[in-house]
């Protein structure tokens, strides 16, 4: 069985259930590993801010996969070293605004770990259904093109209908092929990355700071955010509820979902019994 030194869990529809809670399993066999010594990385599309809410909750000490990749943070031991940061250049972030204002879209923006957007009767009930399910609070603008203007973001989310939303990927992604990185997660939400960031751009960083080579890591996920850091670890773990695509890109596949614990199947199952 392959050696696995460090496990990469995506947060919601892995390690979080369909409430956005984190079942004592997950967080029962996280505690186990760190103390057998492996390490942690969350890696999740969300900020900084509320990954490391989940990591209180977790009691563990990880390294910090933010923004789908765009930002990778060291351990709190270490002082939280910022290993890299990745920003989408002001010119397509002024693009994303300006086609989400057109065509009145609630479009997220990430600058500083902090999040902005317009606010609006059609935009609304888009961004209370992302506060609810991150605990993430907006800073509201009049006007983001303005406030923003020539400002590199780490990241922007446009939310839509996903019926929408799958024809907006399809239609953006060729738009600006190789300007930027444009990935699903929640149905509603349309991900957008400096061009060739994605959460599997992120593991050859730690393995260099940490020593650790990516065949001897362990990725856990469930959503198309989460395909490149499949491809990327030693072993590429799909749960349950994944869609065909992710199930594709990985080595093996849990028979439980993220309602029914199956980040904690995986790690028992795959990395738990090579640990020393």
């Amino acid at each position: 069985m392959k050696r696995i030194r460090l496990v990469a869990v995506d947060l919601d529809g892995t390690l979080l259930d369909d409430r956005k809670q984190l079942p004592a399993e997950n967080r029962e066999v996280l505690q186990e590993i760190e103390r057998r010594g492996l390490l942690i990385s969350i890696a999740s599309g969300r900020m900084i801010s509320t990954i490391e809410s989940i990591e209180s909750q977790l009691g563990v000490d990880s390294i910090i996969i933010a923004y789908n990749g765009a930002k990778v943070l060291g351990q709190s031991r270490e002082g939280r070293p910022l290993l890299v940061h990745r920003p989408i250049p002001a010119a397509v972030a002024e693009f994303f605004i300006r086609f989400s204002r057109e065509h009145g879209y609630l479009l997220n923006l990430y600058h500083e770990d902090r999040l902005y957007a317009e606010d609006g009767p059609l935009r609304r009930p888009f961004m209370e259904i992302y506060s609810t399910r991150t605990g993430a609070e907006y800073n509201v603008v009049a006007n983001l093109e303005k406030e923003f203007a020539g400002v590199s973001p780490t990241k922007l989310i446009l939310l839509t209908h996903e019926s929408e939303r799958d024809r907006l990927h399809d239609e953006l992604g060729a738009k600006l092929s190789g300007q930027a990185s444009i990935t699903k997660s929640e149905p509603e939400y349309l991900e957008i990355m400096a061009a060739g960031v994605d959460k599997g751009s992120a593991l050859p960083l730690i393995a260099e700071h940490y020593g650790i080579p990516t065949d001897e890591m362990m990725a856990v996920g469930d959503a198309e955010n989460d395909i490149g850091m499949l491809r990327a670890a030693g072993l590429g773990v799909a749960l349950a509820n994944s869609s065909p695509d992710v199930r594709a890109a990985a080595d093996v596949v849990t028979e439980r979902t993220n309602n029914q614990g199956g980040a904690a199947e995986a790690i028992r199952r795959w990395a738990l019994p090579t640990a020393e």
